[in-house]
């Protein structure tokens, strides 16, 4: 089984494993809770989307991150869940371990679906690859992406979530984001992070379609 072949079922494993948690630990008011935290709650208790992919934003904010009491709604399903088969169990793990950042697309290979990604956010320097098939058929020319990414043996790929935006852009997307944590106390930096370029994808980024996380 080649990488394409891998990251398909992967995919599909994580889809599966997205739509679970969703079903089954996030009702109404969890949901409207996360978008209060987002700050896309509006004083009528309505949740206010600017387009249908911001979706998937709140999908992966509701899954990943940790807004309620200092947990991820993912930890608390990796707790009670037991894995079905080898290929859920490596995905859940990659789930539990992975972190979002902003990363620099360096180089695309849209016949193998692999981008090739700089962590502006890391000290390290080392390229990361991830496949992602429809991102590397649709991204513009070496952009900037803040996307959440899971490690796997051989490559990696996105959660689904991503915000993009222009290389162009980039000192003035490093400034403004500083500028808008500067105002954010939540004391945990990824959750920081994910609220700043949510909405600084909605002043300032470049819509592009990623798999849907769901």
């Amino acid at each position: 089984m080649n990488n394409i072949e891998r990251y398909k079922k992967y995919r599909q494993t994580q889809v599966e494993l997205h739509t679970k948690i969703l079903d089954d630990y996030v009702d109404e008011v969890g949901f409207k809770q996360a978008a209060h935290t987002l700050g896309i709650l509006n004083n009528r208790d309505q949740v206010v989307m600017e387009h249908e992919t911001e979706y998937d934003a709140l999908y992966d904010f509701n899954i990943y991150e940790k807004f309620r009491a200092g947990k991820s709604i993912l930890s608390l399903f990796a707790e009670n869940y037991s894995s079905e088969n080898q290929v859920e169990n490596e995905m859940l793990a990659a789930m539990l371990q992975s972190k979002a950042s902003l990363y620099e697309v360096i180089h695309v290979d849209k016949t193998e679906g692999v981008l090739m990604l700089n962590d502006i956010m890391s000290d390290l320097n080392e390229p990361i690859k991830i496949i992602d098939i429809s991102l590397s058929n649709n991204t513009i020319s070496s952009p900037l992406i803040y996307t959440r990414v899971l490690d796997l043996e051989g490559f990696s790929m996105t959660s689904g979530l991503g915000f993009v935006f222009s290389i162009d852009h980039k000192d003035y997307i490093l400034n403004r984001s500083r500028k808008m944590l500067k105002k954010l106390k939540s004391g945990d930096t990824s959750l920081d992070n994910f609220i700043t370029y949510f909405h600084l994808n909605r002043s300032d980024g470049i819509l592009t379609r990623f798999e849907n996380v769901k």
